[in-house]
């Protein structure tokens, strides 16, 4: 009987693993994104330009009362650790409603635009429920971090 009980919390606990990836997936790095003028990039090309480098990310929505929050956080992170790349994906209802809400927003790097939101390729492989979210990338383009939904010192280690 101990033996089975043994049995059954261990396939509970591993059942109860956390989903967290390592690499993107071809679909997900075929995103279309749009830049601050409109243009059509792929999340792959965003990650190309970047290659070499540890990538903060950011997804976010500027009406977001939580994503307008964070970004004080975020600015202190920024301060703290100018080496990183900051890329900011916003899944904002609509372009024009992001690039009116971007004059508000302070902190600085690569802002893109994703017009499918959490329904797109990334927004299902990232599991996208709740922003703001945020993920980092390695020099190698591995997720360090999948998901956290705040500054914090899991980001921090990571660099």
């Amino acid at each position: 009987m101990r033996k089975f009980c043994l049995l059954i919390t261990i396939a509970f606990l591993s059942s109860c693993a956390v989903f967290q990836p390592k690499h993107f997936t071809q679909t997900s790095l075929n995103e279309e994104l749009l830049t601050l003028e409109r243009e059509s990039i792929s999340f792959k090309e965003v990650l190309k330009r970047n290659k070499g480098k540890k990538i903060f990310v950011q997804i976010f929505a500027t009406y977001c009362p939580y994503s307008q929050k964070s970004f004080k956080d975020v600015l202190s992170f920024q301060k703290k650790n100018s080496e990183l790349v900051y890329v900011f994906l916003s899944v904002d209802h609509s372009y024009h409603d992001w690039k009116r809400g971007l004059e508000n927003i302070l902190v600085k790097g690569q802002h893109y635009y994703i017009p499918k939101k959490g329904k797109g390729e990334l927004g299902k492989f990232l599991k996208l429920k709740t922003i703001p979210r945020f993920l980092m990338i390695d020099e190698k383009g591995k997720i360090s971090v999948y998901k956290s939904s705040k500054v914090s010192n899991k980001l921090q280690n990571k660099i």
